[in-house]
Order: C-alpha cells, then sequence, then structure tokens
C-alpha cells in the first residue's frame, strides 16, 4: 500500500492501522463492521480552512509571522562540496540512539525549565547548527500534526503544517537561558500554527533561490506518539524500513521516544555532504547532548563537541611541534636569518597594521 504525502500524514497511518485491525477482526469472525460513521470527512475541513482564510484570524497570524521572519538570515553550514545551482534532493540516512540515562537526564533539565522534551532537544540541535556556522540567528523548520481539534482526530488526511522556529543566539547564553528562548519561540509558533507554510511562503515573497528551499534550510521533528503497526488476531505483523535515497532539505533530524531510549535518524543532502562529515556530526551532537545533560548551567560556547579522539589530535599530535635549532646563535640571530630568507612576507599583524620581517628587523636595529 502506497499512501502520496498529499493526501495522507503519520497521523492518518495510526487512524487507518487501527480501523483496519478493527474490521479483520469483525470479518474474520463473521460480524458487522463496527464502525461507526464520521461527523465531519476532509471535505468539511476544507472548507472551515477556506472561511477561515478570509478572517481576522488569518491577518493575525500572518502579521505574526511576518514580523517573527523578517530579516532572517540564510543558514550557512559548512559543506563539503559546493552547492549545485538546482537542488537534487538526493539524500541518504544515518541512524543512532540515545540511552535512557541521558534520555532522562535531559528531561531532567525540561521538568526544571518547564519545558518539553522536544523543546530541550530543538535547543540542542539548534545549538550544534549555531557552532557549526558561526551564526547567532538560526532557523530550523519543524512539523505540527495540525489535528488541534477532536472532530478531525478520526480523518484520514493531510493536516500536517510547518512551522518556523527562529531562535537567537546573540551573547553566548547558557543552555538554561536558551531554553528559555527556546520555549517562548515554540510557543508563539504554536498559538500561531494553523496558517499553512505554503500561503507564508506566497505572502512573504522570499528571494527565491533554486539551489534551497525557502525560509529553513534544516528541519527537526520528534515524535513521542506511541508505534502505530497494526495487531491482527492469529497474525504478527513486522514494519520494514523501506529505503529511499532523498532528501527534502539540506539535513533533517528525526527523533522518536520508545520505552527505553530516544532514536535518532539523520536525513542529509548527499549532493553537500559526504556521510564522513555526517558521522562526525551525529558524534558532536551526542557529546553535546552529554555536557547539557552533565551541567546546563555551561555558557553555549564552552560546551564541548569534541570525541575523545579529535581531543587527542587537537591538543597532542596537532602540539606536536617541538624542533631542533642551533644552540650557538642568539634569538636576534636567528631572527635576522629569517629576514634573510623571506623579507618581504610578513612578521607581524595587528588590526590593519602589518610589518614585513626587513621593516621589523630595521625598527628593531634603531
Amino acid at each position: 500500500l502506497t499512501m502520496h504525502h498529499i493526501v495522507f500524514d503519520g497521523w492518518s497511518e495510526g487512524v487507518l492501522f487501527q480501523e483496519l485491525a478493527v474490521l479483520y477482526e469483525s470479518f474474520s469472525t463473521g460480524q458487522p463492521a463496527p464502525l461507526s460513521e464520521l461527523r465531519i470527512q476532509y471535505a468539511d475541513f476544507a472548507v472551515w480552512q477556506r472561511q477561515w482564510f478570509r478572517g481576522e484570524i488569518f491577518d493575525s497570524q500572518l502579521a505574526y509571522w511576518k514580523k517573527q521572519l523578517a530579516g532572517a538570515a540564510v543558514l550557512q553550514l559548512p559543506t563539503d562540496h559546493p552547492r549545485p545551482a538546482v537542488q537534487r534532493f538526493r539524500g541518504s540516512k544515518q541512524f543512532f540512539s540515545l540511552s535512557r540515562a541521558l534520555t532522562e537526564g535531559l528531561k531532567a533539565i525540561g521538568r526544571e525549565e518547564r519545558t518539553t522534551l522536544f523543546m530541550t532537544l530543538l535547543a540542542a540541535f539548534q545549538t550544534l547548527l549555531h557552532r557549526y556556522a558561526a551564526q547567532d540567528d538560526i532557523l530550523v523548520g519543524a512539523p505540527v500534526a495540525g489535528r488541534n481539534r477532536t472532530d478531525v482526530e478520526g480523518l484520514i488526511g493531510f493536516f500536517i503544517n510547518t512551522v518556523v522556529l527562529r531562535t537567537d543566539f546573540s551573547g553566548d547564553p547558557s543552555f538554561r537561558e536558551l531554553l528559555g528562548r527556546v520555549r517562548k519561540v515554540a510557543l508563539d509558533a504554536y498559538a500561531h500554527q494553523d496558517l499553512p507554510f505554503e500561503k507564508l511562503v506566497e505572502a512573504l515573497h522570499p528571494q527565491r533561490n533554486s539551489s534551497r528551499s525557502p525560509l529553513f534550510q534544516v528541519m527537526f521533528a520528534f515524535q513521542n506518539a506511541p508505534g502505530t503497526a497494526p495487531r491482527f488476531a492469529g497474525l504478527t505483523v513486522t514494519a520494514l524500513n523501506v529505503e529511499s535515497e532523498t532528501a527534502i532539505f539540506d539535513l533533517s533530524l528525526l527523533m522518536v521516544e520508545d520505552a527505553n531510549s530516544l532514536k535518532a535518524t539523520l536525513e542529509y543532502n548527499t549532493g553537500l555532504f559526504d556521510a564522513a562529515t555526517i558521522s562526525r556530526m551525529r558524534d558532536h551532537f551526542q557529546i553535546l547532548l552529554e555536557g547539557i545533560a552533565a551541567n546546563p548551567e555551561q555558557r553555549l560556547s564552552h560546551l564541548s563537541m569534541l570525541t575523545e579522539a579529535e581531543r587527542r589530535q587537537l591538543l597532542v599530535e596537532w602540539n606536536d611541534t617541538k624542533k631542533d635549532y642551533p644552540q650557538d646563535k642568539c634569538i636576534h640571530e636567528l631572527f635576522e636569518a629569517q629576514v634573510e630568507r623571506s623579507p618581504d612576507a610578513a612578521a607581524v599583524v595587528f588590526q590593519s597594521r602589518e610589518l614585513t620581517y626587513r621593516e621589523l628587523n630595521r625598527r628593531a636595529n634603531q
């Protein structure tokens, strides 16, 4: 069974499987279908949404997003390959998981700051992007279920929407301070989540670029709903992952909470990133999370992301610069020898001023 995303979302999958299991149980035992008629259909929701588009609520939501996203910067992550002129959407995935102990540690921070696990993980992921891109203005897209009315919970259709979560990293805050900023951004976005993303793009008229998606280039999704695999009497059902070599965005992080841990999928554009780079990013994210759980009071610039191998390479291997030098000469004689070798090379730089070896030697000899 293949369903197009334009008429089917993740919530719809749960509805379909639940109804399929109920019908299987009834038909296999010769009973009539027990499902009751729905009060409304997706077409009713579509009519309501179109009427809503012409109201004051639509105008107020649009005004919020225009203000929230004004002057937003494009995320400039360092890439392994030049960005192609036209997106090719070729991608791959890497998988990893976080331990139960780390998950509980992150939840404990959230309880202290009155944030959900989604907000805590979003803040950590945006911190990773902030550190990689060296930017203080970080925009990430996030899907919302769009089912904020009980009448639509039993419908199959496309209700999902995308919100843009923009976080300010200026001032090198502590992670605990950053969580407060992310909490406000997320709650404000939820309060204005009904405006369809395509309507937002249409209204904002961002400068379109065929090499990247509009408004944001990185997606973060978090799912903590129970598993949707159907249960049929007398049958064993197994979910199979379908391999796909596509990536809608430059980078997407999907995290799913189960009974024992957090499972994560990092989807990336293979036209921009090599697998080794994504592996390092995955490791850096896990180390970042461990540092956050251990001490959320640390400023973001002080949170380590290095693996032990990287730390040794940086502090030991790359610092192994010991060289033998002539013991029978003084320092000024060694310097003058360097002047002879490279008289016009820069020896000293301070702000906009620069001295060559020849100039510095002339001044020293005064």
